[in-house]
């Protein structure tokens, strides 16, 4: 039966890669440019007609310009910014801009949608979501894909901010205003790529995918968020079943300026946040600066967060950790996380949530008031680090169930 099973998935796998190949191979170009820019031989004046004309696996070339479009798209296709001459010049920014408004009675306005579908690519575009009235709901996004796989690459990604976050509600999760939000409600699986793009002015996270089923691969992205000064701004957040590849990034916040410690706590902001995925997820040579959690996780299982670079986190610590298992934390360099007195460590792991079975090993902490808190010797195995300027090296948990020691100079 299981034998019969994989020849199922397989036979299945070869069909879609024959239609993907036979797409590809019959792929036609659509050339698309606003009637008073430079656009030689372009056929359509707007993106959303080249849409609709073209066939599964096509390809449609977009010209500099303003096109103030909201797109759906529900089959294969590629949609990437084109290099046009224009006054002797070089120009290639494709900017949409549309107002938002409600598609197809959709939970999310996004700029552009891409649903029930696979084999999407979005690249060389420049896309604002700027010109939307959401208060609190709908969701808000600049590219949505719901049920959907594809690629966003080489991208401006901004603008999906809500007029006045402070009124709403300020969860954690899920929030409302992203560079990317990837869902589903279908099993999948769905797999979408988020690679080498500037996502910045988002209200909530630069990249969030949730529900088992789907994987986001996010790598050598800039995000940079403004920090608590929007309450709960995560740079990228993975969450409820689903799986992230996190790798190479340089993810910015904000840090807490005027704020009291407690208030930044409640408002904080955190680099890469993991919360309930699914097994395998990894986090590694990312660059995560300004936040007041560099890497928070909460429900996870066989993960690798390894190679990072932390720095200037000034409330909680470079990394925080609840419900972690059977995973590795290695070879990450953590320093300036200060100010001391707020007890605040390099790796932080939370006594008594489920922490066990994990490997700490081969990190760099610099300045700090320790460098890793961990449960106990038998739950995780902690070794080969290095400790510079901690006030603390290695601090047991279970030896101070209601307080650290005092963070004074000896």
């Amino acid at each position: 039966m299981l034998r019969a099973k994989r020849l199922f998935v397989g036979a299945i796998l070869v069909i879609t890669s024959c239609l993907m190949i036979h797409a590809e191979g019959n792929a036609a170009t659509l050339r698309v440019g606003q009637s008073n820019t430079s656009c030689p031989n372009a056929q359509y004046t707007t993106i959303g007609a080249a849409v609709k004309a073209a066939a599964p696996g096509d390809v449609i070339d977009i010209c500099p310009a303003l096109y103030p479009e909201q797109l759906v798209i529900t089959k294969p296709l590629t949609l990437r910014g084109v290099l046009v001459e224009v006054d002797g010049n070089d120009v290639k920014r494709v900017l949409l801009q549309p107002s938002l408004q409600d598609l197809e009675d959709l939970p999310v306005e996004a700029v552009i949608t891409v649903m029930n579908t696979w084999g999407v690519t979005i690249e060389n575009l420049a896309i604002d979501a700027s010109q939307n009235s959401v208060g609190c709901t709908p969701q808000l996004a600049d590219i949505h894909f719901y049920n959907a796989s594809g690629r966003v690459a080489n991208s401006a990604l901004f603008g999906a901010q809500l007029a006045n976050p402070q009124s709403c509600d300020n969860a954690v999760f899920p929030g409302n205003g992203f560079g990317v939000l990837v869902d589903s409600n279908k099993p999948g699986p769905f797999h979408v790529a988020v690679e080498q793009n500037s996502i910045h002015d988002f209200t909530k996270d630069g990249v969030q995918a949730i529900n088992a089923g789907v994987t986001v691969e996010v790598e050598s992205n800039h995000i940079s968020g403004v920090g608590p000064s929007i309450p709960l701004q995560f740079g990228v957040f993975i969450a409820n079943g689903a799986v992230g590849h996190i790798n190479h990034n340089t993810i910015t916040e904000g840090p807490c300026g005027t704020l009291s410690y407690n208030d930044c706590i409640n408002a904080r902001s955190e680099g890469v946040t993991l919360r309930s995925v699914g097994d395998g997820a990894v986090v590694d040579h990312n660059i995560i600066t300004y936040a007041q959690s560099g890497i928070f996780i909460n429900g996870v299982n066989n993960a690798r967060i390894t190679n990072n670079l932390i720095s200037n986190i000034d409330a909680l610590d470079g990394m925080d950790i609840q419900v972690f298992t059977n995973s590795v934390i290695d070879g990450n360099t953590i320093f300036n996380a200060t100010p001391i007195a707020n007890e605040s460590c390099g790796i932080w792991e939370d006594s008594g949530t489920g922490v066990t079975g994990n490997t700490i090993s081969h990190n760099t902490v610099n300045d700090a008031y320790c460098g890793v808190e961990f449960v106990t010797a038998d739950a995780d195995h902690v070794e080969s680090n290095e400790y510079h300027n901690t006030l603390y090296t290695k601090l047991n948990g279970d030896l101070y169930p209601v307080s650290f020691p005092q963070p004074v100079e000896p």
